[in-house]
C-alpha cells in the first residue's frame, strides 16, 4: 500500500528516533527503505542494528556517496506501494501519522496530497501550514501556481509534507528527482507535479517533525550545491515556456527565481569566496538569460531591497550570453541605468550587506 522512502547522510545522532518513528507508524502493508549514502559519521552500523526493530523495514547502501536525488532515486526504484510518502533522515513522523495520509489520500482518490508540518528549532515546536487555504478538496495543480505576488504551492516544495500516487506519477514520468541537482531539486520535482498533474489536495495534518538548522543540513553547507538553484529555475522557465499555460506562468517563475537570487546574494558573506564569487557571475549570466521586459517589470514589482541586491551584480564581468538564449532586449548596463533613473530612487544605493530578506 505505502512505501516510505528515508535517505540518510551522517545523521548518526538522529537517525535513531527517525527509525523508532518509523516503527510506531509500521502497518503490515507498509513499507521503509532506507537508503545511507555512504555516511563517513557512523550511521550505517547505527542503521544496521536499529534497522532490525523496524516492521517492514528494508536497509540499502548506496555503492558511492551520491547526493539526496539519487538517493531518494535509489529507494523510489525499490518501492512497490501504490502510494509513496518520504522522510529525511533527521526527521520523524508522529505515531499513527502515516494511517491518517493513507487514509487521506484514498478518501480523495488524488494524485497527492499535501500537508503542514511542524519546524522543529531546539525544543522549539511550531507548526507550519501550506500556502493552500482550501482544504480537504480537490484541486487542479496548475492552477495552484499563482499569483504571481502571494506565496503559493510551489514555493512550499517539502516533498516530506504529503503522499504521492506513485503509480500514476510513475506513468506520467514525474516520479524521479533529477539527479544533476544537488540542492533545489525537491522545487524541480514540485514544480513538474503542478504543471503536469491532474489532481491533488491539501489536509489538515501536521505529523512530521522537521529539524531546522541542523548542521548537517545542505542549506548550511557554504559549497557550489548551494548555486544548484540556478540550473533548476532554467529548466523550469524551459518547461513552462513549452506549456500551454507558459505565458500566464512564467511571471511566477521569474518572479520566484529572483526571489532565489536575492536571498543567496544577502547571505553571500556565508559562502565560501570563490563560491561567492562564482553566485554572483551565474546571477549576473541568468539574468542575461531571461525575458528582458518581464525581468524589468518583475525587479520594478519586488521592491528597493531585493532589486537592489540582484542589480549589485551587474557591476561584474558581462555575461556571456548562451547560443540559443533569449534575445536580450536591455543590455546588462541598460537595465543598471533604467534602475538608477528610477523615479523616487535614492542616490545611494542601500548597501545589500545591511538588507534582510526573507522568502
Amino acid at each position: 500500500m505505502l512505501s516510505v522512502i528515508v535517505p540518510m547522510y551522517n545523521v548518526r545522532d538522529y537517525c535513531t528516533t527517525t527509525l523508532k518513528s518509523l516503527t510506531f507508524n509500521a502497518r503490515h502493508d507498509f513499507e521503509f527503505i532506507v537508503v545511507d549514502d555512504c555516511s563517513t559519521d557512523g550511521t550505517f552500523e547505527i542503521l544496521q542494528r536499529e534497522i532490525r526493530k523496524v516492521p517492514g523495514g528494508v536497509l540499502y547502501q548506496n555503492p558511492q556517496n551520491s547526493g539526496i536525488s539519487s538517493t531518494r532515486n535509489a529507494g523510489l526504484r525499490m518501492a512497490r506501494g501504490k502510494y509513496v510518502a518520504f522522510l529525511d533522515g533527521d526527521d520523524w513522523f508522529a505515531p499513527g501519522y502515516l494511517n491518517q495520509l493513507v487514509g487521506a489520500i484514498e478518501q480523495l482518490g488524488c494524485d497527492f496530497v499535501r500537508t503542514d508540518h511542524v519546524r522543529v528549532v531546539g525544543k522549539k515546536r511550531e507548526v507550519v501550514r501550506s500556502p493552500q487555504a482550501v482544504r480537504n478538496t480537490l484541486l487542479a495543480p496548475i492552477k495552484s501556481i499563482m499569483p504571481v505576488d502571494a506565496s503559493t504551492m510551489v514555493d512550499y516544495p517539502l516533498v516530506w509534507a504529503g503522499i504521492f500516487n506513485r503509480e500514476l506519477l510513475a506513468r506520467r514520468g514525474l516520479l524521479f528527482f533529477d539527479e544533476k541537482l544537488r540542492t533545489a531539486e525537491d522545487r524541480m520535482w514540485t514544480w513538474r507535479l503542478h504543471l503536469y498533474a491532474q489532481s491533488y489536495a491539501a489536509v489538515d495534518l501536521a505529523g512530521i517533525f522537521y529539524r531546522r538548522d541542523v548542521s548537517t543540513s545542505l542549506t548550511r553547507i557554504p559549497d557550489e550545491r548551494q548555486l544548484d538553484f540556478m540550473p533548476c529555475f532554467d529548466q523550469v522557465a524551459q518547461e513552462v515556456a513549452a506549456h500551454p499555460w507558459g505565458r500566464h506562468i512564467m511571471p511566477k517563475v521569474i518572479r520566484t527565481y529572483c526571489a532565489m537570487m536575492a536571498i543567496h546574494l544577502d547571505r553571500a558573506d556565508t559562502y565560501e569566496d570563490d563560491v561567492r564569487a562564482l553566485l554572483k557571475s551565474r546571477v549576473a549570466q541568468a539574468l542575461d538569460r531571461l525575458p528582458q521586459r518581464l525581468l524589468e517589470q518583475t525587479l520594478e514589482e519586488m521592491g528597493e531591497r531585493r532589486a537592489g541586491l540582484i542589480n549589485s551584480v551587474c557591476d561584474a564581468a558581462p555575461a556571456a550570453r548562451p547560443e540559443g538564449a533569449d534575445v536580450r532586449l536591455l543590455p546588462n548596463n541598460g537595465r543598471r541605468a533604467a534602475w538608477e533613473a528610477r523615479p523616487g530612487r535614492p542616490n545611494q544605493r542601500q548597501n545589500p550587506q545591511n538588507i534582510r530578506v526573507t522568502a
